[in-house]
């Protein structure tokens, strides 16, 4: 049962990867008598020669279809229901012929399900972060691992159901961990995908949000105002704790302060935020495939940060940055636009204008 168990979660996991390669490869094992009939004798029917010859024209397709871009991504959602579908059918064939009951029958294929669905929605989204990137090459070295990967394992699995399935579950457990972080790149790159092809060419300056005004006076004193804000995602960060890639957030250059900046973002939808100094740094553009980036070097304490914006926004991000360099160079802040002096009255361009002169004649002294 231990062994029948393991075999049908592996087979689930897999399933949710490649359902017709995993499904022709089980067929062509009973065939060949690759796998002991007494662990599985409920795998019998799919050792039909209908079953083996749909299952290899479905693979054949998928194959090819898997190697275009974009064309795999649709393939993959037209798919969502399908695998794991076909993955908790598999699992039911397995365990009707064992003594459990129906309802440990179920439960076990509905866990089956479940498996093939996070496998899927792992797959699924890897492929997409993949099709993010410029070259066409490796969606198809991604697509023959796969493939290659499914087949290690599914022969793995029919030797040592056991320490096979274990394989299967680390691979999953592990690619689950980092998908936080897969999860944030995803977004961030169809963000920037979307900016790309639709977005505008400047930089909206935001106005902060109450919560997000509150995060900047804690920062540095209830009296700093923003130069500007603008909006942007974090990119690699090295040398500032507290602060991950691929974070929707809002850059900020206090008024007050020129030779610092912050950044206000949400973590686990608790607001944040990290201030950084740009004294001693190297500050540069740097233009990619998706997005024109901010980079910040500090090689004394080892600072690299990077933030990214659209790729339609290059030109004003070279103007910020020159603002920023600018900024760099003052010795003492100069007041902000509503805190300078008003312009007398009595100027020559004033005097001069017929429109003015009497307005002015009646101000009072």
């Amino acid at each position: 049962m231990l062994s029948l168990l393991c075999l049908i979660l592996g087979l689930a996991f897999l399933c949710g990867l490649n359902l017709y390669l995993t499904t022709f490869l089980l067929s062509l094992s009973l065939r060949q008598g690759w796998i002991s009939q007494d662990l599985s004798p409920a795998l019998a029917p799919l050792a039909h020669p209908a079953l083996l010859s749909l299952a290899l024209l479905l693979f054949l397709l998928e194959f090819i279809l898997d190697k275009i871009p974009w064309v795999d991504t649709l393939w993959d959602a037209l798919h969502t229901l399908i695998r794991p579908a076909g993955a908790a059918a598999l699992a039911f064939a397995l365990l009707s012929s064992t003594q459990l009951s129906p309802l440990a029958t179920s439960l076990a294929a509905a866990a089956a399900g479940l498996v093939a669905l996070a496998a899927h929605l792992t797959k699924s989204g890897l492929r997409l972060l993949i099709n993010a990137s410029p070259e066409p090459f490796s969606n198809s070295l991604a697509s023959l691992a796969e493939d290659a990967a499914v087949a290690a394992l599914l022969f793995w699995l029919l030797r040592a159901p056991v320490t096979g399935a274990a394989a299967c579950a680390a691979l999953l457990l592990g690619t689950w961990i980092l998908l936080p972080r897969l999860i944030r790149l995803l977004l961030a790159n169809l963000l920037l995908l979307g900016k790309k092809a639709f977005g505008a060419p400047t930089l909206p300056s935001l106005p902060l949000a109450p919560g997000q005004s509150r995060q900047l006076t804690d920062l540095f004193s209830p009296a700093t105002t923003p130069a500007w804000a603008v909006p942007c995602l974090s990119g690699s960060s090295q040398g500032l704790p507290g602060l991950r890639p691929n974070h929707r957030g809002t850059l900020v250059a206090p008024f007050d302060h020129p030779g610092t900046l912050c950044f206000l973002f949400r973590k686990r939808f608790q607001p944040r935020a990290v201030r950084f100094s740009l004294v001693g740094a190297q500050l540069r553009q740097e233009d990619t495939f998706l997005s024109s980036n901010l980079v910040i070097h500090r090689p004394q304490d080892h600072l690299l940060l990077t933030f990214r914006f659209p790729r339609p926004t290059a030109p004003h991000l070279a103007a910020l940055l020159a603002d920023l360099q600018s900024r760099l160079g003052r010795d003492l802040p100069q007041p902000p636009p509503i805190l300078t002096a008003p312009t007398p009255l009595a100027t020559p361009a004033l005097a001069s204008s017929p429109a003015t002169a009497p307005r002015l004649q009646q101000l009072p002294p």
